[in-house]
Order: structure tokens, then C-alpha cells, then sequence
């Protein structure tokens, strides 16, 4: 039988990368099992606007594309993989999964495609959208505490769990229990392309203190986090990202300790954590920063720095420790080379930090006690911001957008460069052996864009098992362009909504049932 697969394709608008290299789009791919021959099938369509030679890369899971370590039990498909491949229509590849035939499994298929230029990080970087950031934290500030915040601190799991699910990543959930509550660390997977055991985090606590609506603690950290998820998903990476909201952190960083002590992958290296703590609150006022007590004898440098500014509170702080002195190194780097306005003043606490306890009151302390390379990326908490921990912690007139999205730029950069972030595209498929096993297949929904005088969006559905649904059109940034209702036959699969015309770029089709969504990316081309 042959599915449908949605389409996870990126192709930026020619006139914004005009002067650049623009990475390859796959499109249309479709997989094709034929269990007699033990085959599979995959048809594609891959576009380069600079028509580069092309690295196809075939990869296959059984965990859903939590890992791709099927890949090496199988031999080197042939057809349209491999380097060099052309872009163009109708690409074809075989592949023998005869080593697959005796498992009783739902299996995943990853097609990268890679120009082998080089990544203009600037270029990304730049995409990082505030008015996106603050949309998302006028949402996310209010009280998640779990006995004083339950109904918000829900809400904040599902919104991660659907913003890594719409990305494509996978999602994945930690739970712990402390205190009688069950904790819940959302994380999301963009598993590496050639060396996934090596995992690069990005993470902040997303729970709040009992009283407090958390804008700035950690709110800020959290929509930061959601950002450049949104940025890096769209691109392969040699390592694996993983993006992780972390729970219960105000409860004595219960969240990262249970996800140190049992939830980092077997045989995992973790090769980097940017962890946010606070990254909104900015004062350009003379004595907005304070000093905890002994800073300047174990840190010399960076208090005359602030001091020679008069302790202004107008910088990040960037604290290592002595592991991971290479890793604040990076940061700095990247902060200088890609947002040249942020303002970074650096830390290296001896040791494992002990020797700082205010250095380590957040989710990065535990990698630290665990030997693995971690910063803490923050604003200074309550040594700057008089709002911590209080009902004042909101975002009208206090925090500072800009700021909080140049932190996130040189995270983003910073991560993208740890990660080995590729030149190219990714998308995956589902097939199943249907030999030896049968479960309902999942839904599969693909999404075409017809351009006229207006607009046409075409669905395709595959085995979706409902009669009423509802549309969202949103573009890149979120805003929501059109919605509607769709009444669907049984036995008709295609179906179309009419649809302003849109110009040039890239947008999401959101369908929605009674228990079931599915998002997919299409794009514009005018």
C-alpha cells in the first residue's frame, strides 16, 4: 500500500535569500512496502535553486524517529541516493528491508537531502521574531505551580507538547514523581544525521514558584527556548538537538536531577546544555545590578567590568564552570560574530560550582554534578530584577524584548554550530509490516497549494477514520490568516478549501478532530 506523506519541506522566499544559497526542498515523497519482495519503494521530489549537487541519505527507525539506528542493519539503497544526485521530479529509491521482515513493527523513513554548502548562520539568526517571542509569553505568564497553578502548568505541558509535535520533532515525556506529583520533563528530538549519540540541549524550566505568574522566571526562558526550536527543526543537523522543558524546577531543580539521574538516552554523550534561567530583564539605570557576596574575589574581571559601567543591568551573564569553560567560549563567540549588540559578561566557576551556591540554583547545576558540559544562560534573577519570585513577575513594561531575542540569537547560533547544522532538508514517512502484524494505520494528511487570482489548499487523507474537522492557515510567524470547518466523505479522500491569495513563503495547515491533529508545512511560489 502506498502512504501519504506530509510534506516537511522549507523554501524561503527568493527575495529575502536572493544574494544567498538556499538550501534543498524535498517534496512529495512517498513510500511504497512490498513485503513479498521485502522492498520499499520511495518516490521524491527535491528541488536547489542553485541546482547543487545533492547528497540523498536514507535512514530508518522503530521508535517513531527517536533514533535512526535501524540504518546500518540495512543495505545501501539504490537509485536517487547517495552523492552526487540532481535535483529534480520524480526521484526514485529501493531500498531492501529484508532485515526488517522479521520485526512486528510501525517503521519511520528520514530523507535528508544536503547541497554541501556552507550555512549562513547570519541569515538564521536574523529570523529570530520578538513580536513572536512576546506573543508566546502573554500566554505563558500566570502561575504554574502544581498546587497552586495546576490548570496553567497543564496548559503550558500541552502547548510544549504541540509546538515540538507541529515542528516535526519528536516528543518525547519524562515523568517523575516528588511530593506526591507526578513531574513532567517535554522534551522534543531532531535526532542527528551522522552522530545522534552526541546530543545538544537547549532547555529551561517552564514551572513557576506558588505566587508568582513567572514572565520573566521563567517564561522568558521558556518562549526562548520555543524559538529556536522553531528555527533549528526546519534544518538537519549532524548531532541530535533536543529541546526540553523541565518541571519542577523551583522545587529544587527536581526536574533536571530525574532527567540526569534515568532520562538521558543509553550510550547518549551530552555534548553541550544552553540552559536559560531568566533571560528578559534589561536596565540601562546605574546601580540596577547587584553583586552577591564575594563575587569580586572569585571574579575579578567581570566586577570591575560591571563596575566600570556603572552596574548597569544592560548584559547576559554566561556562567561555565570548569568543565564546560570550552562551551561558554563558544557562546561568547557566537554572541560577538552574530549579534555584536548583546552584551555578555562571562563566568567560570571552579570546580562544580559549589564553591558559588548563587551559581547554582538552576537546571544547569545538575550537569555540572554529572561531569557533563552545561552554561547557564541568565539575566541574574532577584541580583537584577526586583519582580523575582513575587505577583509582579509580568511582562507589561518590564521586560525587554529586544534583549530577550538577542539572547536567544546567540543561543541559536551557538547551538546550530555545536550541533553541526547541515545545508539541506529533511522528511520522513511511516510504513508498516503489514505481514506479520495489522494495528489502524495513522492518518496521514498531505497538503498541496494551488495559486491563482486566489487561493486553492487540496488535502489529501489517507485512513482518517472522522467526519468533521476544522482548518487553520497560519503563517510562519504564527499569525493565524484563515480557519474554517470541513464536513468530510468517507469515500472521498481529497478535499480543498478556498483561500486568499498568499505571497511568496512558507505556511501551516493545522486539521484538527476529536482526539487528533496534524500539522504540515507547504509552501507559496509565485
Amino acid at each position: 500500500m502506498r502512504h501519504t506523506f506530509p510534506l516537511l519541506a522549507l523554501l524561503l522566499s527568493g527575495n529575502a535569500l536572493s544574494a544567498q544559497n538556499q538550501p534543498p526542498v524535498i517534496s512529495n515523497m512517498l513510500v511504497s512496502a512490498d513485503w513479498t519482495t521485502n522492498t520499499l519503494s520511495i518516490l521524491y521530489d527535491v528541488a536547489d535553486a542553485e541546482n547543487d549537487p545533492l547528497e540523498i541519505s536514507v535512514e530508518f527507525s522503530d521508535n517513531g524517529g527517536k533514533s535512526y539506528s535501524l540504518t546500518g542493519m540495512l543495505p545501501q539503497p539504490s537509485g536517487d541516493a547517495g552523492f552526487p544526485v540532481s535535483a529534480g521530479a520524480g526521484r526514485a529509491i529501493t531500498c531492501d528491508i529484508s532485515a526488517l521482515a522479521p520485526f512486528q513493527n510501525n517503521f519511520t523513513v528520514r530523507l535528508v537531502a544536503d547541497d554541501k554548502q556552507n550555512f549562513d548562520l547570519q541569515q538564521l539568526v536574523n529570523e529570530v521574531d520578538s513580536n513572536r517571542i512576546r506573543s508566546d509569553l502573554e500566554f505563558v505568564q500566570g502561575i504554574r505551580h502544581r498546587s497552586t497553578g495546576l490548570p496553567h502548568l497543564e496548559e503550558m505541558r500541552d502547548s510544549l507538547r504541540h509546538h515540538f509535535s507541529a515542528l516535526g520533532l519528536f516528543l518525547d515525556e519524562h515523568t517523575f514523581v516528588y511530593s506526591s506529583a507526578t513531574g513532567r520533563n517535554i522534551l522534543g528530538y531532531s535526532p542527528g544525521t551522522s552522530s545522534s549519540e552526541k546530543i545538544v540541549i537547549v532547555d529551561a524550566h517552564y514551572d513557576t514558584v506558588k505566587n508568582a505568574p513567572g514572565a520573566d522566571d521563567n517564561g522568558s526562558g521558556t518562549v526562548g527556548v520555543m524559538e529556536i526550536a522553531r528555527l533549528l527543526s526546519r534544518y538537519p543537523t549532524k548531532k541530535t538537538l533536543c529541546f526540553i522543558g523541565f518541571d519542577m524546577e523551583e522545587d529544587g531543580l527536581r526536574g533536571s536531577l530525574a532527567y540526569i539521574s534515568n532520562g538521558i538516552p543509553p550510550g547518549s554523550q551530552i555534548e553541550g546544555v544552553f540552559n536559560f534561567e531568566m533571560i528578559g530583564y534589561y536596565s540601562e539605570q546605574p546601580n540596577s545590578q547587584e553583586i552577591p557576596p564575594g563575587f569580586n574575589l572569585l571574579f575579578p574581571d567581570a566586577t570591575s567590568q560591571i563596575a566600570a559601567d556603572q552596574n548597569r543591568g544592560n548584559f547576559i551573564t554566561n556562567v561555565a564552570n570548569t568543565a564546560s569553560s570550552s562551551l561558554g567560549l563558544l557562546f561568547n563567540s557566537a554572541a560577538q560574530q552574530y549579534v555584536p549588540d548583546l552584551k555578555v559578561v562571562p563566568l567560570v566557576v571552579p570546580g562544580n560550582g559549589s564553591i558559588a551556591p548563587d551559581l547554582l540554583r538552576s537546571d544547569h547545576a545538575p550537569f555540572w554534578l554529572g561531569g557533563q558540559p552545561a552554561l547557564m544562560i541568565t539575566d541574574g534573577a532577584d541580583f537584577r530584577n526586583n519582580c523575582y519570585h513575587t505577583p509582579s513577575d509580568t511582562l507589561d513594561g518590564k521586560l525587554n524584548f529586544t534583549f530577550m531575542s538577542n539572547v536567544a540569537k546567540a543561543t541559536l547560533a551557538a547551538a546550530a554550530e555545536l550541533a553541526e547544522i547541515q545545508h539541506g532538508d529533511w522528511a520522513t514517512a511511516t510504513f508498516q509490516n503489514v505481514v506479520n502484524t495489522w494495528s489502524p494505520p495513522d492518518c496521514q494528511l498531505t497538503v498541496w497549494y494551488s495559486s491563482g487570482s486566489s487561493g486553492v489548499l487540496n488535502f489529501a487523507l489517507d485512513h482518517c477514520f472522522f467526519t468533521e474537522a476544522n482548518v487553520e492557515i497560519v503563517d510562519e510567524k504564527g499569525t493565524l490568516l484563515h480557519r474554517e470547518s470541513l464536513v468530510l466523505d468517507d469515500n472521498e479522500p481529497y478535499h480543498s478549501i478556498i483561500l486568499p491569495a498568499l505571497p511568496s513563503g512558507i505556511y501551516f495547515a493545522k486539521i484538527t478532530w476529536p482526539g487528533g491533529i496534524r500539522s504540515q508545512k507547504f509552501v507559496v511560489q509565485h
